[in-house]
């Protein structure tokens, strides 16, 4: 009796589990390419630079897909609030392909995305709100 009581607690519990983790959703927003198939001696001309609006409370998440037609590099983000970097996905040197960002104010961000080492590249990222 013990022995199914304990499975039935575990299986309660797998599926509760289950339940959370689906109930997460993300919520397509914007996709952006960037390519640099050449590097310029001016650093402005090898980012990329955009401004996004996102809103306080909400978790934000960003992929990357590098190497898009062979290209080596790996592009490196940074969401910036008032030129104070607030999220990147390359931490110390550690690189992210995915990661989540926690917006505490409502306003106008911008994203620079440039390449690790200045190698050439080709990505495309995706931003997603996550509910």
């Amino acid at each position: 009796m013990r022995k199914i009581l304990f499975l039935f607690i575990v299986f309660i519990s797998v599926q509760l589990i289950s339940k959370e983790s689906y109930s997460q959703k993300d919520i397509f927003i914007k996709e952006f390419q960037f390519e640099l198939k050449k590097i310029s001696d001016n650093q402005y001309e090898n980012e990329y630079f955009l401004t996004v609006t996102l809103n306080k409370n909400s978790l934000y998440k960003f992929t990357v897909l590098n190497h898009i037609g062979d290209f080596p590099g790996n592009a490196i983000i940074e969401i910036l609030e008032n030129d104070k970097i607030v999220a990147t996905n390359y931490v110390g040197s550690k690189y992210y392909e995915r990661f989540l960002f926690k917006c505490t104010k409502t306003g106008f961000y911008d994203v620079l995305i440039h390449y690790e080492d200045n190698k050439l590249g080709s990505s495309l990222i995706k931003l997603f709100l996550v509910q």
